[in-house]
């Protein structure tokens, strides 16, 4: 279930936004201004931000400033909610790093398709990076989890048999908290993922000429060459020989 940060300062609007974004199933958190916005997003990390800009305390623009300096936060969507229609504060915001900007009064069904969207995105974008391994100097709870979890994949990527019943063993966390946690940061289940990483990892090892197709389809812990080869053509959209000319098994 994905989580929400509401700031604003007009109770009523406050109050009829957590209604509707409960009843459309979203878990809620709220604030009543910019400072406990800010406290709040550092203690939940929630999914998105929907914030209004003028504020007491401290006003939209600081908040997404802040938001987007601190590593935690980072790439956490972040919406403005207004009043303002002036296409100026628009660009402020944006200028800002504002992933979207609302003008009140909104058309609930739009606010609801925008928010769906960007939290989707980000998690496409953050299974992506996860996927191909990337760095990150982002230090959130998830990114801390998704580390962790990959470094044991990494270590084991060979290994045919690893699934997630060793996941729970390392990590010290029943399956089903996993299960959970993988499908809330990358919208994938456990298997999926893990099979989605072994071939983003032989994808690689083929461009850098890491072996023949059947090392690394074993290297990367399939004990099938074609179904490797079937894997990653579906995933992809072409055969690995296709990456590297003349690299055949």
């Amino acid at each position: 279930m994905s989580s929400i940060l509401v700031i604003e300062d007009d109770d009523a609007v406050r109050e009829n936004l957590e209604e509707l974004l409960k009843y459309k199933g979203f878990t809620v958190f709220a604030a009543a201004d910019g400072k406990q916005g800010l406290d709040m997003a550092l203690k939940r990390e929630p999914d998105l931000i929907l914030s209004d800009i003028m504020m007491p305390e401290l006003d939209g623009y600081t908040l997404l400033k802040t938001v987007r300096e601190t590593p935690a936060l980072s790439n956490t969507p972040v919406v403005l909610l207004t009043a303002k229609t002036m296409s100026d504060s628009k660009i402020m915001g944006l200028e800002y790093g504002a992933d979207d900007y609302i003008t009140k009064p909104f058309n609930a069904k739009e606010l609801i398709a925008r928010l769906h969207n960007l939290i989707d995105l980000r998690r496409k974008l953050k299974a992506k990076t996860f996927l191909e391994s990337k760095h990150t100097e982002i230090e959130s709870t998830e990114d801390v989890f998704m580390r962790e979890l990959i470094t044991l994949i990494s270590n084991r990527l060979d290994n045919v048999d690893f699934g997630i019943e060793e996941a729970v063993d390392q990590l010290g966390m029943s399956k089903s908290t996993i299960q959970r946690r993988v499908k809330s940061i990358t919208d994938k289940t456990f298997n999926q993922f893990l099979r989605e990483f072994r071939l983003e990892q032989a994808k690689q090892m083929i461009e850098q000429n890491g072996g023949t197709i059947s090392e690394i389809a074993y290297a990367s812990g399939f004990n099938s060459v074609s179904y490797f080869s079937y894997s990653f053509k579906n995933y992809f959209g072409y055969s690995p020989t296709e990456i590297i000319p003349g690299n055949k098994s």
